[in-house]
Parts: C-alpha cells; structure tokens; sequence
C-alpha cells in the first residue's frame, strides 16, 4: 500500500441496528493509534461489493496513518443482507480481520428502530406497534423490525468462519461499564487498552416521536413499552434468545422479563 493509499480495515463492527455500534464506533476512533470511517461502508452488504476495493478505500478517506482502521455497519448482520454471503466476502478480501458485534434486547431494539422509521416517516406514528410486529412477514419486511432482532441465526456464519477473531458484547455490558467494554474492545483489535477518551460517550438512541403519537409522552418525547406490549413482543424472540444463550454461553435471563 502507498503511503497515499487510504487503508482497508483490520477490524469491523458488524451490528446490531440501534445496539450501540455508533457509540463504539466513534470511541475507537478517538484512539490515537485507531482510525474509523465517518459514515457506514455497507460494502460486503450491497451492490457497492461489485465497484471493487478501490471504491471501499474510498469510505476511509482522513486517514493518517493510523496502525489500525475499522468501519461500522449494522446492515452487516441484517437478516435479508445474507449474513452468510456478507461473511463469505469479508473473509475473502479481509482474510484476517476483526470482528466486533454489540446486541441489545431485541424488545428494546425493536421499539428503537419503530420509533426511527416513525421520525423518518416511513411508518404512521400511530401505528399499534404489536399489530404491526404480529403481522410482518419478518424476512419480507424491508425494514427488518423483527429479523433485526434475530443475533443467533445471524451471528452464526460469522462464528463458523471467524471463531474468536468475533467478540460479541451486549448492550448491558455498556450501560453496566462502557469502559470494560471498551477496553476489551481495544484488546480484540490490537490497540493499547490502557488509553481512555476523555469522555467515554453515552449510548444515546431516538429520542422523540411526533406530539399525537399514541407512544408521545410530554417532557420525554416517547412514553416507555407497557408490560404487556413488551411481553407480546418477548414472544417474537424467545426462541431466538435461548438459542443466543447457547451460542455465546452469556445468561440472558433478564432479556425475559417482560
């Protein structure tokens, strides 16, 4: 590579949608020896693959020489994206990349990405969210709701091929003690562990929804799920949390509770 050459990366974090990856990834990125691209790639997710490598070199643009370089895409672990073939190009033309993987509970998830698509206006915002969630054709749905809560069957190409080049955190974890989870991320991709942004930046997801919205509430701009809709939804991903339990041997116990 030349000295002109923007870098292809060491490391990616692969999702999940609205998990933590932005917070991940600008925290990295303040690192002296790590740099990140500012927006996301979705390189081995979508037709860009076919413009080549040098079209990807093109999305680490401000690089400096840092020894290190990742990109964050969530769309890495979207169900209708493939992860198998996603994870099949990666190793193909990364062959010994680092992968990171942030999950959140997939209720929460999906009322996060409900209320995104709601601020885009590209759902009603008085939509009954558990009509909605019961009547999607999750693999059609082009939003991926509930396949973006899918982790297990999504993840489980990318073990199969990356083994323990994959370290998968949880959204707990951050909340609990950003900066173990940071710096056992630093650890994964090779960095010095024992720097620290002066500032680890909180998670912060969508916040408001339109005034009106049966999910509105005054002073917080969205109310939180009631019992029972966060139990309805829990019955969308029971299944697909006892298997993620299995698969990354962590107790998810409190991902039941509705």
């Amino acid at each position: 590579m030349s000295e002109t050459q923007n870098p292809l990366p060491s490391f990616l974090i692969i999702g999940a949608q609205k998990s933590g990856t932005r917070w991940l990834r600008l925290n990295l990125g303040r690192h002296p020896d790590v740099f990140t691209a500012p927006e996301e790639p979705s390189f081995f997710n979508t037709r860009k693959y076919d413009r080549g490598l040098g079209y990807y070199r093109e999305g680490f643009v401000g690089w400096s020489g840092e020894a290190l370089a990742g990109e964050a895409t969530p769309g890495y672990m979207i169900w209708r994206c493939e992860p198998g073939l996603v994870a099949e190009r990666i190793d193909a033309t990364l062959p010994a990349v680092k992968l990171l993987a942030l999950l959140r509970n997939p209720v929460d998830r999906f009322y996060s990405a409900f209320v995104h698509h709601v601020m885009r206006r590209r759902i009603d915002p008085d939509t009954d969210l558990i009509e909605l969630a019961r009547g999607l054709d999750p693999e059609e749905d082009a939003r991926q709701l509930v396949a973006g809560g899918w982790y297990a069957r999504s993840l489980e190409p990318y073990l199969a091929r990356f083994g323990p080049r994959l370290r998968i955190f949880l959204h707990d974890d951050v909340v609990a003690d950003p900066a173990a989870v940071y710096r056992a991320a630093l650890e994964h991709i090779g960095a010095d562990p024992t720097f620290v942004p002066n500032e680890l930046d909180e998670v912060v997801f969508s916040r408001v929804l339109p005034e009106g919205s049966r999910y509105w509430e005054p002073g917080s701009g969205r109310r939180k799920l009631t019992r029972g809709e966060r139990g309805a939804l829990l019955e969308l991903f029971a299944d697909e949390i006892g298997r993620l339990e299995t698969m990354i041997g962590r107790d998810l116990s409190a991902w039941k509770q509705p």
